[in-house]
């Protein structure tokens, strides 16, 4: 298949050369660039609009680790596949990232992650992590250990949090916030999920908040009877 793409190249040059006064360069300039793959959050409008500054080079000169690093430049592209389509196509492949979480304001950590920063961020149903700046692996670490904690119980995670001095806390997406300070989280949010299970849960509507830094036990916040 190389020696046939590489004999058909050499025509299209031979062509090329009986066409006119252009170089080769010119005649093989890239002029359109087809994107291919499932599309969920990029538009291939958008994308377009990343790769432009491929149109108009040479299909004989541009390298493919340069095309992919162009590529890859764009935010929701995780991996790619690039091929020359002669005389004048670049042919992309795109995988998207699948995001996980949001990170902060106008961020989202990948299933791979990564941390990217869309154009525009999308609704999505995904839990909202929080914390210090290059603090993600930490803080989606955390959040993997605390989901497979909750595996078993009905409540999940609306928002994680790292304060910057290193305290955790949780919004459940019941509305309860827990907090859990700064050591044994595992064991702070287990023991709140006991207490939960046999006093806390049909009584939700009641609840602030909830403080699981104590050693024996876990204070609550109570709404005041209007």
């Amino acid at each position: 298949m190389r020696i046939a793409a590489l004999i058909g190249a050499v025509l299209l040059i031979l062509l090329a050369t009986f066409q006119g006064n252009d170089s080769p360069e010119t005649w093989f300039a890239i002029q359109k660039i087809e994107i291919k793959g499932d599309l969920k959050y990029a538009t291939e409008e958008e994308l377009q609009s990343d790769y432009s500054s491929l149109l108009g080079q040479s299909l004989l000169s541009i390298s493919l680790s340069d095309a992919l690093a162009t590529v890859l430049s764009s935010e929701w592209v995780a991996s790619a596949e690039i091929r020359k389509v002669w005389p004048n196509t670049l042919q992309v492949l795109v995988h998207e990232h699948t995001p996980l979480a949001y990170w902060g304001d106008g961020q989202l950590i990948s299933t791979s992650a990564v941390v990217i920063t869309p154009p525009k961020v999308p609704d999505l149903p995904l839990t909202k992590l929080y914390g210090p700046e290059d603090s993600s692996d930490v803080v989606l670490e955390q959040f993997g250990l605390v989901s497979q904690v909750l595996a078993s119980t009905s409540l999940r995670i609306s928002t994680l949090t790292l304060e910057p001095r290193g305290a955790w806390s949780i919004i459940f997406t019941n509305g309860v916030a827990v907090k859990l300070g700064r050591e044994d989280i595992l064991e702070r949010l287990q023991r709140f999920i006991a207490v939960y299970k046999s006093d806390l849960s049909g009584r939700i509507d009641q609840i602030t908040s909830v403080d699981a830094r104590y050693p024996h036990g876990v204070a609550v916040g109570w709404k005041k009877n209007k």
